[in-house]
Formats: C-alpha cells, sequence, structure tokens
C-alpha cells in the first residue's frame, strides 16, 4: 500500500471517528447493537475510500458523502427529518472545515493534490468543529419533543453548503476572504444551534416542571386523603363501644340483613373522601386518586383496578407522564362522549407491568399511518405546536423500558395497552 493511500486510509478513519461523535450526540444509542455499527461503519469507510479514490467533482462527492450519512444515520432510532439533518450538518461542518483549511493553506485551489499537511489541518478542524457542536450546541437534541424547528434548520447548512460552492465556482484565490467567510460560516452555524439547543433545553425545564407540578400536587391529595382517612378511624375507634353494641342487639334478634347494612355503613365511613384506589404504592396512588377524583366528577362510569408492588423501579417522573397523559387524554374524550365510561387497569406479575386504558369517545379519530393524533381543539392557541405530543412521550418512556404499546378503537371504545419490563426493588411482587 502506497503512502497516498494510507494517508487516505488513516485520514478517513478519523473522519469516521468524528461523524460516530456527532451521531451519538443526535440519537439515542442504547437500542443499536454493536455487532450492527461495526458492520455499518465498516460499509461507509469502504464506500468513502472508493467513491474518494475515483475522484468525482466537488459537488458530486458532497452529495455521495450526505447520501451515505443518511444511510449510516438509519441504524438509529429517530425521526427522518432529524435523521437527515444530522447527515446535512456534519457533512456541511466537515465540508467548511476542508475549505478552511484549502484557503489558508493553499490559497483556496482546488485540485485534489493535497500533502500530508492539509489531512492534519482538515482533521483538526473537523475535530475541534465536532467538540464545540457537542460541548454546546446540540446537547437536548436527543429528547423526543417538538422538532419542527430542528427540522427547519438543516436549511442552515444546505445555504452554507452553496455559499461555499459560489466561491469556489468564482475561483476566489484570496486567502484572507476565503479563510474569513469560511470560519464566518461555521461560526454562524455553531451560534444558531447554540440559539435553538438553548431554547429546547428551556422547553424541556419547562415541561419537567410543570409535570414536578402534578406530582406535587398528587402528594398533596394523597396527604389529604389519608389525614381525612386517620380522622375517620380515629372517630370510629372512640364510637367502637357503641357500634359493638348496636351490633350485638341486631345479631340478638338475629336481623342479618340490618347488620349487613350497618357493616357496610362503616366500611363506607372509613374509606374517606378521594380515597379510590390503595395500593400500597406512594407514586400510582397519589396520582392515580388526583385523576380518577377529577374523572368522577366529569364522567358517569369510572372504574380502576390497581394490584403492585409497593416498590417499582420506575421513576415518579415516568408515571406522571405516562399515566398523566394518557388518563388526562381519556378523561377528555370520554368526558365528551354519550357513555362517559373510563376503565384503568394497573397490574405487576413476573416482571412486568401491564397498564390497561379504555374509554368512550365520540366523532371520528385521526390517524397518520399507524400512528393516532390528538383530537384536542388547540388550533389558534399557543399549545398548537404540541398536537399530539402526549402520545410520544408516553412512547419515549415505554421504550426506555424496552416496553411496547398498542392503540386501537373497536365500536367507540378507545384502548390503550402498555406492557414494560420493570423489576421491584425490594425483590418481592404482587399475587
Amino acid at each position: 500500500m502506497g503512502t497516498g493511500l494510507l494517508r487516505m486510509l488513516v485520514y478517513h478513519i478519523g473522519v469516521i471517528y468524528i461523524i460516530w461523535r456527532y451521531l451519538h450526540c443526535f440519537f439515542d444509542t442504547v437500542r443499536v447493537k454493536r455487532r450492527g455499527v461495526t458492520a455499518a461503519y465498516g460499509i461507509y469507510l469502504t464506500a468513502a475510500c472508493i467513491f474518494d479514490g475515483l475522484q468525482p467533482a466537488r459537488l458530486t462527492r458532497f452529495l455521495i458523502d450526505t447520501a451515505l450519512l443518511y444511510l449510516l444515520a438509519q441504524m438509529y432510532h429517530g425521526k427522518q427529518g432529524k435523521k437527515l439533518l444530522a447527515a446535512a450538518l456534519i457533512q456541511g461542518m466537515n465540508l467548511f472545515c476542508e475549505t478552511l483549511a484549502v484557503y489558508l493553506l493553499y490559497d483556496g485551489v482546488v485540485d485534489g493534490r493535497y500533502g500530508a499537511e492539509m489531512y492534519y489541518a482538515v482533521f483538526l478542524f473537523m475535530f475541534l468543529a465536532e467538540r464545540m457542536m457537542e460541548k454546546f450546541c446540540i446537547r437536548n437534541i436527543k429528547e423526543s419533543t417538538v422538532l419542527r424547528h430542528w427540522d427547519l434548520l438543516i436549511f442552515l447548512p444546505a445555504i452554507s453548503v452553496v455559499m461555499v460552492f459560489v466561491m469556489i465556482v468564482f475561483d476566489l484565490h484570496n486567502r484572507y476572504i476565503g479563510s474569513a467567510v469560511s470560519a464566518s460560516i461555521i461560526c454562524l452555524n455553531l451560534i444558531v444551534f447554540y440559539i435553538c439547543d438553548e431554547l429546547m433545553g428551556a422547553y424541556v425545564k419547562l415541561k419537567e416542571s410543570a409535570l414536578a407540578a402534578r406530582q406535587l400536587e398528587g402528594y398533596s391529595n394523597q396527604l389529604n386523603v389519608v389525614m381525612r382517612s386517620e380522622e375517620r378511624v380515629r372517630g370510629l375507634r372512640h364510637d367502637l363501644k357503641h357500634h359493638l353494641y348496636e351490633i350485638q342487639m341486631m345479631a340478638d334478634r338475629e336481623k342479618t340483613e340490618e347488620i349487613k347494612d350497618y357493616v357496610r355503613h362503616m366500611q363506607e365511613d372509613l374509606q374517606g373522601d378521594g380515597a379510590y384506589i390503595s395500593s400500597g404504592n406512594q407514586d400510582i396512588d397519589s396520582l392515580v386518586n388526583l385523576l380518577l377524583e377529577r374523572a368522577r366528577r366529569e364522567l358517569g362510569t369510572v372504574r380502576c383496578h390497581v394490584c403492585v408492588p409497593q416498590k417499582l423501579d420506575i421513576a415518579a417522573f415516568d408515571w406522571n407522564i405516562i399515566l398523566g397523559n394518557l388518563m388526562d387524554n381519556a378523561i377528555e374524550a370520554a368526558k365528551n362522549s354519550a357513555d362517559k365510561y373510563l376503565q384503568v387497569t394497573i397490574r405487576y406479575g413476573k416482571g412486568m407491568l401491564y397498564i390497561a386504558i379504555k374509554n368512550t369517545f365520540s366523532g371520528e379519530l385521526v390517524k397518520a399511518g399507524d400512528h393516532y393524533l390528538s383530537t384536542k381543539v388547540c388550533a389558534g392557541t399557543e399549545d398548537a405546536p404540541l398536537h399530539g405530543l402526549g402520545l410520544r412521550n408516553v412512547r419515549r418512556i415505554v421504550d426506555k423500558y424496552d416496553g411496547s404499546m398498542e392503540l386501537g378503537d373497536k365500536e367507540g371504545i378507545f384502548t390503550v395497552r402498555i406492557l414494560m419490563y420493570v423489576t421491584v426493588s425490594d425483590g418481592q411482587e404482587n399475587v
């Protein structure tokens, strides 16, 4: 192998390392298999070396490399628009760094005959650009939130690439102007992505604050329930001798039905206001009781069955996203239906958590392919960009626990079924 081929191979391996770092900033790599990654990057390296050896035109090579990057991104989980943005941004930043090196070292002469210093300079600029992008500019892009502005950002590297090719087409051979323009384009891309990333981070914090507020409200409601229950127990204990005396008298007269009614009234009095479920799991009880209290006020028939261990390895924040979004949607849909029916089932067994929510609905459901879209009326309001965001957030949490979610509608009943693999903190399960 000649020195030139070896240098080109080492250079492409370095570029692949930078691409790997970029893609790991854009996408979650938890479910990506290591063998698949190695094979995909190996194929990419082979294709890049072959096309580089053919020495195609600069624009043709840029389009080919972008297409290869887009195909490489397919092994990661994410939106196609996000994958296209990643490919365009990575390839664009690499092109800007290469152009900067060409103007600094060769006054903008693009003939493909470069020395070792060119490869060193290009790799150095690429590495610095990637580190700055990773450190400051794309920290929150992994979030599965509203990505409209991220999708539109594809025009930024695209327009920047056009500016670079205009410089090349018009044979600009001024080192200072070319270097200044190339560096400015790199800085412009970094600044715009930094601003958008900050906006995304602010939105994520706002969403977390809203969920934390709901969780706090649920705990407060549960505390009130517990306090009212304790007060009722103290009252019952105080009058217990009178109750026992009354039951004894009815028993002496063999009034069985009256005894049953009396005991039933005592049970109702013990249950307390708002204590719809009491599974022992504080995170679930507080949140579900809060939501069921609203459901009982607005719906006709509400059924709920919860059987879970006291300690499950699920963060309270994740419970909030799953149950909060699903039950909010179910209550809202059932409220506008004729039957106003809601059924909630949560149970655990053999390492699996099962959640099923059924509700009646009226009107037509909106579907995009296999996905249901929110039918909430939010056009013209500040919530319009969040249309259908709840179910996407639920899917994100379900995927986090390697679970599955199934949606369906039949005869006016909408059903959500979720299965997640969850462990018990204390090693014991509810049967």
